[in-house]
């Protein structure tokens, strides 16, 4: 570049720095202070703040309505199934019932034939046919002999021996010579041996 070049340059410069700014207000620049230290403070986690007493009494009157609902609605589903399940173990006790009646019966008739087969032997054996008899009535087995000139019933008396007596009608109980038992409702489990009266 010329030396003259470079001088109007610079003269240029200085000419624009000569002028005159356009006036404007002063800005006063405050000086920053730096800010007071402060003590550090330990770290706290905030708590969550405890739900009002209103929410939680409506959400447990809630759970209690849920609640009562869902038992309804079980009660409705099962109430079918526990009717049939009712009478499905009524049916079944009453089969039990049935076999254990059946059973005791055999058991009953079993010490009925020991019973008499001891009451045979004489009395030496008396002692013996009263324990049974005691046990028999224990099990609910009730003694019965035939009343005298009551008339034979097949379904209670077994017929062992005939006599011929013409001041007796016919057909009608002589004597008893061994106890029958029946069972507390009734079933008869030994016949009473009887002796009855034949008019020929």
């Amino acid at each position: 570049m010329k030396p003259s070049k470079m001088k109007t340059i610079k003269s240029a410069v200085k000419a624009g720095a000569k002028k005159p700014a356009a006036k404007t207000a002063p800005v006063p620049v405050k000086k920053a202070t730096p800010a007071p230290k402060k003590a550090a403070k330990p770290v706290v986690k905030a708590a969550k703040p405890a739900a009002p007493e209103k929410s939680t009494s409506s959400s447990i009157e809630s759970i209690r309505q849920e609640v009562a609902s869902l038992r309804t609605q079980l009660a409705r589903h099962m109430a079918p199934v526990t009717t049939g399940s009712m009478e499905e173990v009524d049916a079944m006790r009453r089969v039990l019932n049935d076999l254990m009646e059946a059973r005791l019966n055999d058991v009953i008739r079993e010490l009925v034939t020991i019973r008499n087969t001891a009451a045979a032997a004489g009395p030496d054996a008396r002692r013996v046919t009263e324990q049974m008899d005691m046990l028999l009535a224990d099990l609910g087995a009730m003694k019965f002999e035939a009343e005298r000139l009551e008339h034979v019933d097949p379904l209670i008396h077994s017929i062992t021996r005939e006599v011929a007596d013409a001041s007796l009608p016919d057909g009608v109980v002589v004597e008893t010579i061994r106890p029958g038992f029946y069972t507390g409702r009734g079933f008869v489990v030994a016949k009473a041996l009887v002796t009855v009266n034949r008019r020929h």
